[in-house]
């Protein structure tokens, strides 16, 4: 009996193992440097049903999920179908919406098709707020860039990918728990999985302002210092702020990487304390762009065992709260569950939070100001942690 050399089948399994490794490999590009303030940008929600793909074993990137395939006829086949997918919502976990993804850990595909047509001059991203831990994100079957660590924002420049009409954005979502992670094997909370916090197109001008930091002078309290990045600047920039109710506003020009760094004196300012929560409008302004925010100027340090709010002593009352939902099991987002949740952190007579173990949602932080809660933000380097590993320090310090 003669043998036949499976000669095909080796050929086949190459090309299979090629374009997985091309698959991988175009996720050279991390995500754009992360714009700042997002909630009071100009911007378009993602949130709301995506259809989605569970991969146990893997087969999503070999199999090409990302380019959203349809058969082209009689002849053609996929074994896939994202139109005929069941839907996650988002923002949310996937273990308690679908009973058999209670306790699944691994990938899982996301796929969501949306109308856009660009306004002119203006650059595109898209902004997910946190997704659990690793993600890779495609638009109408581009690359765009890849994340790790799950309660941390991302963004990807889209403004190439993009088309006039319908696009389809496919993102792939891994929670699977590795040693080398942060956190690590052995966190002491549920590993919920998936697209956690929203998912929004930000719209902003071709020189934007990107990131910024403006805080009080921790040698004299009369005085505000601070910083503000552009994005997309490649020469010199006019920019100004302007704080209203203080009657105070100054320019600066930007430097050949679009930084401006200034100073204002800020006599008869409010500062923000647990009982007098002050929060003093923000305006920043550029020639092509202009943001707003809300900022309370306090101090905090420690002098022996002593910590310092604004200079003076101060007695933490507070509670340690994870970001699980208030009313129902799952991870915690948005406006209404921060009011929630710090709302009963208030009634316990509380005036600082512990936001444990892990950067919380930013409506979490900013509902702390407005309320009145002093905040401990963390990053979860949580039992088991490999600090000798350069790899897990590296993570580490990305989430910071």
């Amino acid at each position: 009996m003669q043998l036949v050399k499976p000669v095909r089948s080796a050929k086949m399994l190459f090309c299979f193992v090629w374009i997985s490794i091309l698959a991988l490999s175009s996720f050279a590009q991390s995500p754009s440097s992360l714009i700042q303030n997002v909630i009071n940008r100009k911007t378009i929600s993602l949130n709301g049903d995506w259809h989605y793909i569970a991969d146990p074993h893997e087969e999503g990137t070999a199999r090409r999920y990302y380019l959203n395939g349809k058969p082209s006829g009689t002849r053609s086949f996929v074994e896939y179908d994202f139109n005929a997918s069941p839907t996650l919502r988002v923002p949310g976990d996937w273990n308690f919406q679908r009973p058999e993804l209670q306790l699944y850990e691994g990938t899982v595909w996301y796929q969501k098709s949306f109308d856009y047509h660009a306004p002119a001059n203006t650059r595109v991203f898209l902004y997910f707020g946190a997704a659990n831990y690793h993600a890779r994100v495609w638009l109408n079957e581009k690359p765009l860039c890849e994340h790790g660590g799950g309660f941390t924002p991302f963004n990807c420049e889209a403004t190439a990918a993009l088309q006039d009409g319908q696009n389809v954005v496919i993102v792939s979502v891994n929670d699977a728990r590795h040693a080398d992670d942060i956190p690590s094997l052995r966190p002491d909370w549920f590993n919920y999985g998936g697209l956690t916090r929203d998912v929004r197109i930000v719209e902003v001008p071709r020189q934007f302002i990107e990131q910024y930091s403006i805080q009080l002078d921790r040698e004299n309290l009369g005085r505000i210092n601070g910083w503000i990045r552009l994005g997309g600047a490649s020469t010199p920039q006019k920019l100004s702020l302007r704080i209203p109710e203080l009657k105070l506003s100054t320019e600066a020009t930007t430097d050949n990487q679009g930084l401006a760094r200034f100073t204002l004196n800020a006599s008869g300012l409010q500062l923000w304390s647990p009982e007098k929560p002050k929060l003093y409008r923000v305006e920043i302004s550029t020639e092509s762009d202009q943001i707003v925010d809300e900022i309370g100027f306090r101090t905090i340090e420690t002098r022996g065992t002593d910590i310092l709010l604004n200079g003076k002593s101060i007695f933490l009352r507070g509670i340690d709260m994870h970001a699980e939902a208030p009313n129902g099991p799952g991870r915690a987002h948005g406006d209404d569950d921060a009011r929630t949740l710090l709302g009963w952190t208030k009634e316990l007579g509380c005036n600082f939070v512990r936001l444990a173990h892990y950067p919380h949602d930013e409506s979490m932080t900013r509902t702390a100001d407005r309320l009145g809660l002093m905040v401990w933000s963390e990053i979860p380097v949580y039992q088991g942690i490999d600090f000798k590993n350069p790899q897990t320090f590296a993570k580490a310090q990305q989430q910071l």
